[in-house]
């Protein structure tokens, strides 16, 4: 008995087009269709040629099925949502999209676009609307993407209007319901308060905790009493919620119970010395677990045991830090600061000072924190060691400092001790100018080309994949790196030589993907 031949007949093409699209073009492609019935020749390119079989065979494989000429709805209109991007850029983004590239480079690629006004390309739509939920989100993408996915996505669904964002914040899922009542809090924080406490006791723990978390919208005084009474709930992520937001609240009764906590805790005593000036020295008192503060969210973790000064300590850094700066107001900024420093809970209470200080953003308790924390990491304050809690908040209140003036404050200490360049960079803003860059690049030449003590610090602390994400990419920065890369010494640690290396790749590559947008 004879088998079947495999595969599709020769005489029928509309076959062989859906073997080749089950299959694959490369796989099953189309032979000549020269003598079929549409006179479709072979072009050589698989794709190109099941493209055009599906078009064209397909219609005829439909004809005289009854299809009527109402059967074939056209696509809704698609507005341009910008100009296409360089042929360059878009053989860059198909490029990474193949390789599977960082996330770091397709966010910086839809970033520069964005600037630019450019849109993705069409042919690769698809593979970034996978990319929107995964590895490098919405945010990124939807500048360059979010006008042609949502055409794609109506066109596909055969809805020909958009989504229409629903308003009515009860229903829908957890998402859904958390965007409209933000929505509605924008409108009439009030009102949607009151709506919330209505329907509270009916939501579940997830959901309860999710809306408190939206009340950060509009967040006032009139919020108070609920979220007072938030702190009494049985689920754990509604009091978390309710507490933090408290504890953004200036003037809350949740704001003075930490005021009062920390004038119980902390006070300066004033010695009278003849003929020399006062002496000043701090005074700690640890406080105690109580179900009042546990309340307020100040609680010791079940690890407290083994951090430092132990769960009490952790209590005051708690209460430190939620408290504000005006309770201390008896005395100047610099003599708080100092005397936290010559305390031996100075880990605790810089760690909250710096927390109190970056959540008020007040100018004259930063400028005299960054003041006495640089001396103090220059060595040069009287009675203080400076340690790694010193230099990380140092780090932490220089990072609240607006951008060019971050980088007037770390070309500064640059001229400082080496081991405190790599923990000032973990604040770092999200992008450099190019004179810090190139400020920046030049104070590693010689640490990467000197002594193995430096280079250490430079590897222990990643700093060069520090410069090669942030700093500003450009011919003149990615030949700097390149030739520190090229003077390492023959000695010079594999894991330093590795990063280096890195860094000056990522650099050239970040530098092309700019000419390739802006071509000279």
């Amino acid at each position: 008995m004879a088998h079947p031949t495999a595969g599709p007949s020769p005489g029928d093409p509309w076959r062989a087009t859906l073997a080749a699209t089950l299959l694959g073009a490369e796989r099953a492609p189309l032979r000549s269709m020269a003598d079929g019935p549409l006179d479709l020749p072979a072009t050589g390119d698989a794709g190109a040629d099941l493209l055009a079989g599906i078009g064209g065979y397909g219609a005829y494989h439909l004809a005289g099925s009854g299809l009527t000429g109402d059967a074939l709805r056209p696509f809704p209109h698609r507005e341009s949502a910008g100009p296409p991007c360089p042929t360059a850029a878009a053989d860059r983004l198909a490029g990474l999209m193949a390789e599977n590239g960082p996330a770091e480079r397709i966010e910086e690629w839809c970033r520069l676009a964005a600037a630019r006004g450019f849109r993705a390309p069409p042919e690769l739509l698809c593979v970034l609307d996978r990319r929107r939920d995964g590895a490098t989100g919405s945010a990124t993408i939807d500048p360059v993407a979010a006008a042609e996915l949502a055409w794609l996505h109506r066109v596909c669904s055969g809805r020909d209007e958009p989504d229409v964002a629903a308003d009515d914040w009860t229903v829908g899922d957890a998402g859904t319901r958390v965007t409209a009542f933000t929505a509605l809090r924008r409108q009439d924080p009030a009102g949607a308060r009151t709506a919330l406490e209505a329907a509270f006791k009916g939501e579940k723990a997830d959901m309860r905790a999710a809306l408190v978390r939206a009340l950060d919208e509009g967040l006032s005084a009139a919020d108070e009493p609920f979220l007072e009474a938030c702190l009494d709930d049985r689920g754990s992520g509604i009091r978390t919620a309710a507490q933090i937001l408290l504890g953004r609240s200036p003037g809350s009764r949740f704001i003075g119970r930490m005021a009062g906590r920390a004038a119980a805790a902390l006070r300066i005593v004033e010695t009278k010395r003849l003929l020399r000036a006062p002496r000043h020295d701090l005074v700690v008192t640890l406080p105690e677990e109580s179900p009042e503060l546990a309340r307020d969210g100040i609680a010791p973790s079940p690890y407290a045991v083994h951090s430092t000064g132990g769960p009490r300590a952790q209590l005051l850094r708690e209460i430190v830090a939620l408290a504000p700066l005006s309770g201390y107001a008896g005395h100047p900024p610099r003599l708080w600061i100092e005397r936290a420093l010559a305390s031996e809970w100075h880990e605790p209470l810089l760690a909250g000072l710096t927390a109190a200080i970056r959540r008020a953003g007040d100018p004259a308790w930063t400028q005299a924190t960054i003041d006495v924390l640089t001396t103090a990491c220059a060595h040069r304050l009287p009675g203080v060691t400076a340690t790694d809690a010193t230099r990380r908040a140092l780090a932490t209140v220089v990072g609240t400092l607006p951008d060019d003036q971050w980088e007037r404050a770390m070309t500064a200490a640059l001229a400082g001790p080496l081991d405190l360049v790599p923990t000032m960079l973990d604040e770092a803003p999200e992008a450099w100018s190019p004179a810090f860059t190139a400020a920046l690049l030049d104070w590693l030449a010689p640490v990467a080309g000197g002594p193995v003590a430096g280079r250490d610090v430079l590897r222990r602390g990643g700093l060069p994949r520090q410069i090669a994400e942030r700093g500003h990419a450009d011919r003149d920065a990615a030949a700097a790196a390149a030739a520190i890369a090229a003077r390492l010494p023959d000695d010079a640690d594999a894991s330093l030589r590795r990063q280096i290396t890195a860094m000056a790749e990522t650099l050239d590559l970040r530098a092309a993907m700019r000419r390739e947008f802006d071509p000279t």
